[in-house]
């Protein structure tokens, strides 16, 4: 197989401007780059579905008596943790392997998100208290109910919100909605006018105002399924939809800098937590999604707008993307994988309405296929100084990265590639109803032609392989 540096092909547009890149050429990346870090038995867990949070950059697991060196001598925020197994990380995993299922219709693929599934509804959700557990240490479940972020328990909800997605399972639904509720009726302050961070517990957990306690709720589950869902979740999630999104943008966007603040409890400074390229890229291509979807024009024109600024400060002479901004106000040039990947998705999301978007796409793509994957042992780097940097006793799976980010990237690469050089899109979806309303991710498109085959091990599912055009 050629490199993929060697599969960088430029297409014309009808307008003149160089196209991005071809999308079998994201297809090819998530097959040759990304499955077979995640598709080997050492990923899958005992039980199966059970995925270890933390694994060695080859691939093994990890060794509490004989830990890898990448591992060992981490930075002490993840040492601190190498003893907890996060439902997150299982969450994350789950929806990689439900985007691997989405992209080739393999049913082994499917089977392990089903697997992380069950083990997330049957092990980390509380029928109780409708909440779900944010990670074990020595096997038991922590912290206490109400100390769960915000956060936590919306990436509980995200594989079984691609599952779903996938599947339209009745019962996986149920769950979902319940955890939904849970988070909603539990953590929004009025007096606010937001999510919490926790709702119980020290001061300075409580008082935390956090982006992230917003916006994950938007890209987890609530966007992906909210166009799907029977009625009268779909107008309720909506409106919670567009209401997430004002909080977004009327407490938490500067102006004048056209970022996000991350927090509002500390000092709106440049260089603070979560204020960064990745965090504003994701709010605002969610915002822009939301507008779409809720036939909200100020919302989408506010998310077009802001969008083109931020990606111009984030574009680098080189062509590659800087992380955000530094106190001194200069561009950080060290990429970070997810920050990277946002801002790819973004440029993409507007290249199909904007075509001179489609322009740097190449190169930023080219940088990612070179020198973000591991060429040795698959999936992509944490983060890289520049072109040729390989990382050296940096961890690349632990407690916030896994296949998560690397596989969305994948998803919507080929998703408005395939778009931007005219051609089809097609999904794979497990339905029992082949006419069922299906989607494109978070994107609208035409439906078009469906081909219904059998879905070994799923009694009642068929694979239907969804041709999609007219992404936008």
């Amino acid at each position: 197989m050629t490199r993929p540096a060697l599969r960088l092909l430029p297409l014309l547009l009808s307008a003149g401007l160089a196209a991005a890149v071809p999308g079998q050429r994201w297809l090819d990346h998530f097959n040759q780059d990304l499955l077979p870090f995640w598709n080997v038995p050492a990923a899958w867990g005992v039980p199966r579905g059970d995925f270890p949070t933390f694994r060695c950059n080859d691939g093994g697991l990890l060794s509490a008596a004989s830990p890898c060196p990448e591992l060992q001598d981490a930075p002490g925020w993840i040492q601190e943790n190498l003893g907890r197994e996060y439902t997150r990380m299982k969450s994350r995993q789950t929806y990689f392997y439900g985007v691997a299922y989405h992209l080739t219709g393999d049913p082994e693929m499917l089977k392990l998100a089903r697997d992380g599934v069950r083990f997330i509804r049957e092990r980390a959700l509380d029928k109780a208290t409708g909440s779900a557990v944010s990670y074990w240490e020595k096997g038991v479940a922590a912290p206490p109910v109400l100390e769960r972020t915000s956060q936590d328990l919306a990436y509980a909800e995200l594989g079984m919100a691609m599952y779903y997605y996938l599947t339209r399972d009745p019962a996986v639904l149920a769950d979902i909605d319940r955890l939904k509720t849970h988070i909603f009726s539990t953590y929004w302050d009025p007096k606010q006018g937001m999510l919490r961070w926790a709702a119980a517990g020290p001061a300075e957990e409580t008082s935390r105002q956090e982006l992230v306690a917003q916006l994950d709720q938007v890209n987890a589950y609530l966007l992906l399924l909210a166009p799907v869902v029977p009625e009268p979740l779909g107008t309720q999630w909506k409106a919670d939809l567009v209401k997430l999104a004002r909080v977004m943008v009327e407490k938490y966007h500067a102006p004048d800098r056209h970022l996000f603040w991350g927090t509002l409890h500390e000092p709106r400074e440049l260089g603070r937590r979560h204020t960064d390229f990745g965090h504003t890229a994701k709010a605002l291509w969610m915002i822009g999604r939301i507008g779409r979807l809720a036939g909200d024009p100020a919302l989408v024109a506010f998310a077009e707008k802001e969008s083109a600024a931020v990606l111009r400060m984030a574009l680098l002479k080189d062509g590659t993307w800087g992380s955000r901004l530094r106190r001194d106000g200069s561009v950080e040039t060290y990429k970070e994988w997810w920050i990277y990947a946002e801002l790819d998705q973004l440029a993409e999301t507007l290249a199909l309405t904007d075509r001179a978007w489609a322009k740097p796409l190449d190169g930023t793509a080219a940088f990612w296929l070179e020198s973000m994957v591991d060429h040795q042992h698959h999936e992509v780097w944490g983060g890289v100084a520049g072109k040729g940097d390989i990382p050296s006793g940096v961890p690349k799976i632990h407690m916030w990265k896994n296949g998560y980010h690397s596989a969305e990237h994948a998803l919507v690469g080929y998703i408005t590639c395939r778009e931007l050089e005219g051609a089809p899109v097609k999904l794979h979806f497990a339905l029992a109803d082949p006419k069922a309303v299906v989607r494109p991710y978070f994107f609208d498109g035409t439906a078009g032609e469906r081909k219904v085959a059998p879905l070994p091990g799923f009694a009642g599912l068929s694979d239907v392989t969804v041709t999609f055009t007219g992404i936008r």
